[in-house]
């Protein structure tokens, strides 16, 4: 038992292999068998008893041991029923796409942006696929579920049931919402069964596809379940394709293993160690990106493993050498590259984990730049002069932020970032709708350049205290709208605004310093004083403001 219990601590860990002495000590008393059950069906990953632990599915993992083990679950008994008839009790029309131009008549019960990759891919020619829609599906409507789940009544209205064409019949229940939700391609656990009884045997007995390796209702967020019947972790998703750890990539459920002396996977990319290149894969084979253009051509590569990450040195033909830091699972963490001036659209915007990225070079950045991070906390760009549509827009750890010459902004420059507390933008004239929208931590901003914004511009900031925008003239709708806690104010040359100018900021503001200010959206400077009781300094162009109307401690100042 011994002997067994080291070989689990070397494959998955010691918190596994302590978990495994506590809960299966009578499997452990046949010798390997537990080790046999746990290799057959979870790649080693040391991450394993972590990831189960944190999604509290420690007593699911047991139970599924004890099934594998032989203590099987009662068989449904097959009642004779084709898949059509059962899931027309369940309330579906089932139908299965024979053509692409099938496939496409499906496309339509697909909100934009969450449209399968079943309609971008020839998945004809490895799948065999069925699409079931409810029969009420015009009275479920996306509106009605504004917090998606991917077991609600919208997500399994329209569902694709995938099976490989590999001889393995690995299934793939795809959800509506796509990727709008977690794992939308193991909708109902990826079960036929949980749709309705009886339906796994009857696709089998009436259509011949036999799944030879199922979920049996177990399901870790983070793993996908191979064609090999083995579980395996994953970093990134992208177009059914799974990039994991230990130079993996699950490409249709078929698990492709690249030698470690030849490639390096990082990320979604392979560096290829031997032809000196680097690329990624989709459904139409290698592909370049933004990431990959940055780094051009290569002429040599070093591979460091230090205590803290595993430094990935690339010496180009042009240029400095550029450095790429890897987390113990190969995810790209760090990224140093001072040979670019313009970064292109969608730079890593799949990644969460970069936490220090150096690019000091960098003049003009496109749309998407690091769309998804979960990890960077400052950024420094000394260079950067124009930003296209939702930069860093998902982040929601960035504390600091320093552009110096940057002068303009697309629309959702840092959008919900939750704990933007110090921002460096003195040149800045220019901004698009949305600007640091849901920011909550961010107390005072200067912003000495700025003429002109777009809508919604720092809405939601509700520890803003202290604002001056010295240049602007034209406030647009919501502008600075739900600031509860605004307090000062400073607008040397505003002369108009949209009626919502402040608007929910009545009992916080203080002070309003806007000396060119003719009108608020229509509403007389006065009407807009009555209507802020705490404000204790106000000045404007309307000569009509008469301190006796207010309280005596106030001070009205009309030029």
């Amino acid at each position: 038992m011994d002997k067994e219990l080291k070989k689990i601590k070397k494959l998955y860990g010691e918190a596994m292999m302590h978990f495994c002495r506590d809960n299966f000590a009578l499997i452990l008393d046949i010798p390997d068998l537990l080790l046999n059950i746990l290799t057959s069906n979870f790649h080693p990953t040391h991450e394993l008893y972590k990831d189960l632990e944190e999604n509290d599915l420690l007593l699911e993992f047991k139970e599924y041991i004890f099934v594998i083990n032989g203590k099987k679950k009662e068989k449904i008994l097959k009642n004779g029923q084709s898949p059509e008839e059962l899931m027309a009790k369940a309330g579906y029309d089932l139908s299965e796409c024979l053509t692409e131009e099938d496939i496409q008549s499906f496309r339509k019960y697909y909100a934009k942006n969450e449209e399968l990759c079943t309609f971008w891919t020839h998945r004809l020619r490895t799948n065999r696929v069925f699409f079931a829609v409810k029969k009420n599906v015009d009275e479920i409507k996306r509106e009605d579920f504004p917090n998606p789940k991917r077991q609600d009544k919208y997500g399994t209205s329209v569902i694709s049931i995938q099976f490989t064409k590999d001889g393995t019949n690995t299934l793939s229940i795809k959800n509506r919402y796509n990727h709008t939700v977690f794992n939308p391609d193991a909708t109902f656990s990826n079960n036929l069964d949980n749709i309705i009884p009886g339906l796994t045997d009857s696709f089998e007995e009436y259509y011949g596809l036999k799944q030879q390796f199922t979920t049996k209702g177990f399901e870790i967020p983070g793993y996908i379940l191979a064609n090999d019947g083995k579980y395996y972790k994953y970093n990134y998703e992208m177009d059914n394709i799974y990039y994991c750890p230990d130079n993996i990539i699950i490409n249709n459920f078929n698990v492709n293993k690249y030698a470690k002396e030849k490639y390096l996977v990082l990320d979604c990319f392979v560096l290829d160690l031997v032809n000196k290149e680097i690329f990624y894969y989709t459904n139409m084979g290698k592909s370049k990106s933004a990431f990959i253009d940055s780094i051009g051509i290569i002429k040599n590569i070093e591979i460091r493993n230090e205590e803290e990450e595993k430094k990935v040195l690339i010496t180009p033909l042009k240029g400095e050498i550029i450095e790429i830091g890897l987390d113990k699972l190969n995810r790209l963490i760090s990224f140093k590259n001072n040979n670019v001036k313009e970064v292109l659209s969608s730079f890593l915007s799949y990644n969460e984990c970069l936490r220090k990225i150096e690019m000091n070079k960098v003049e003009h950045i496109c749309y998407g730049f690091l769309y998804e991070n979960k990890a960077l906390k400052e950024l420094f760009l000394p260079k950067v002069k124009s930003i296209d549509n939702s930069f860093l827009k998902k982040n929601q750890i960035l504390e600091t932020l320093s552009m110096p010459n940057l002068e303009q902004t697309e629309n959702d420059f840092l959008f919900s970032n939750l704990k933007l507390k110090n921002v460096n933008l003195p040149k800045l004239k220019t901004v698009g709708s949305r600007f640091l929208f849901f920011n909550n931590a961010l107390e005072r901003l200067s912003l000495p350049s700025l003429e002109w914004v777009g809508w919604y511009f720092l809405e939601y900031n509700n520890v803003l205290k202290y604002l001056n925008l010295p240049k602007l003239q034209v406030a647009p709708e919501d502008f600075l709208s739900n600031n509860n806690n605004l307090e000062e104010a400073y607008f040397s040359n505003l002369e108009d605004t949209h009626a919502k100018f402040l608007a929910n900021c009545w009992s916080s503001l203080r002070i309003l310093i806007a000396p060119k200010l003719k009108s608020i959206g229509g509403l007389d400077p006065l009407t807009f004083y009555e209507n802020h009781p705490n404000l204790e300094e106000f000045v404007t162009t309307d000569k009509s403001l008469n301190l006796s109307l207010k309280k005596k401690d106030s001070k009205v100042i009309s030029n």
